[in-house]
């Protein structure tokens, strides 16, 4: 796997981009001193901006002729970003795109305030954009990532985490924001249902293998290539679709190694040893093969529901292009 390397698809869309930048900044201005500290620290640590270049290619690609979709890609954005903002204090996370996480700077009281702030903010956007059917987009969006993050805490540190629990959560809390980023460019152009729906199973399935992915790189990525710990996943109680694979097949190895690892704390790196007797197991049972293989299946299926939708040439071949981009990506 390789460094993502989005440039080529954000240089047709690299004004409407710079137009989401100033959104945000716009949006996370406050008189309030300490909600200018924390959002000064996240705008610091911008992340790869897929989700709003998603909704500029989307929009491009459907034909928006007006700005609408530069406010809709910053109100997805600050949706995901609170996301991040409250999984950090759920998870004890200390490190989030390479630089320390708010609630390791200024405690988890304030962060999760101003991760509740990110969402009114969101919303307040949304509703100013005038559009009922966003509004439900964004409302449908929301609930359904909190309900994947109370189901994720619910089976923590269970060993008997079911697939239909992780499924459940990968839709929750990653498929269904990338789906309403590529639906929105429909919407905004008053396309069909059918157009809608099948633009909205595009990012369905993108979101799926960018999950997929994200998975799998927890598991052989480095963690400066992700700029987090690796194995945090693991070391955080979540049991993603590698390990599951890996208990089903060596149950009784790979359950005594999870319980060690559990037991220590997730504060604690795992051993050296540990790892690589964690990575042997991987190796030796397969258990990365299921994962990467649904990864490459959505990325497919994005490509099929996107053929149902006719658009804009040359964005629609970005597009297209995307979901196996996103297969090689290693953070």
């Amino acid at each position: 796997m390789s460094r993502l390397d989005l440039s080529r698809y954000f240089l047709p869309i690299a004004p409407k981009l710079a137009g989401v930048e100033a959104e945000l900044q716009r949006i996370l201005q406050s008189d309030v001193e300490v909600v200018q500290k924390l959002a000064d620290h996240v705008r610091g640590g911008q992340g790869k901006r897929l989700r709003p270049a998603l909704v500029m290619l989307s929009s491009r690609f459907c034909g928006v002729q007006n700005e609408d979709d530069v406010r809709f890609g910053a109100v997805f954005e600050l949706v995901h970003t609170a996301t991040l903002v409250h999984d950090d204090v759920i998870d004890h996370a200390q490190l989030r795109r390479s630089m320390p996480t708010l609630n390791r700077l200024w405690g988890n009281t304030l962060t999760v305030l101003f991760g509740d702030v990110l969402y009114l903010v969101a919303m307040s956007e949304a509703i100013a954009g005038r559009s009922w059917r966003m509004m439900e987009i964004f409302a449908e969006v929301t609930t359904r990532m909190i309900e994947g993050e109370l189901i994720q805490n619910d089976v923590l540190f269970k060993l008997d985490t079911s697939r239909k629990d992780y499924f459940d959560i990968q839709e929750r809390k990653t498929a269904l924001l990338f789906s309403g980023c590529t639906e929105t460019g429909a919407v905004l152009t008053g396309r069909n249902p059918e157009e809608c729906i099948a633009m909205r199973q595009y990012g369905l399935e993108v979101g799926r293998a960018f999950q997929l992915v994200d998975d799998l790189l927890d598991y052989t990525a480095t963690s400066e290539q992700l700029g987090k710990p690796a194995f945090s996943d693991l070391r955080e109680g979540k049991l993603t679709l590698p390990m599951l694979t890996l208990l089903e097949k060596a149950p009784d190895e790979a359950r005594s190694l999870v319980r060690t690892i559990w037991d220590r704390g997730e504060e604690v790196p795992i051993p050296e040893d540990e790892e690589a007797h964690l990575r042997a197991l991987i190796v030796q049972h397969d258990a990365l093969a299921e994962t990467r293989e649904l990864a490459v299946k959505a990325s497919r299926n994005a490509v099929a529901h996107l053929a149902l939708v006719q658009g804009e040439a040359a964005t629609g071949e970005l597009l297209r292009e995307i979901p196996e981009a996103l297969l090689s990506r290693s953070k």
